[in-house]
């Protein structure tokens, strides 16, 4: 497993201070939804 804290961020100033994908404004809660409605990882992860 890689070290998750190099990929995700918490920024009181972006989405409430959410964790987010470092760089980005694609909060956890979201992949962590999408996941669990039944997405797989491929097309969650490809840009």
């Amino acid at each position: 497993m890689s070290d998750w804290n190099s990929r995700l961020a918490v920024d009181p100033n972006v989405l409430c201070g959410k964790p987010i994908v470092k760089g980005t404004r694609i909060s956890v809660e979201l992949i962590l939804d999408v996941l669990a409605s039944g997405w797989t990882l491929d097309p969650v992860t490809e840009s």
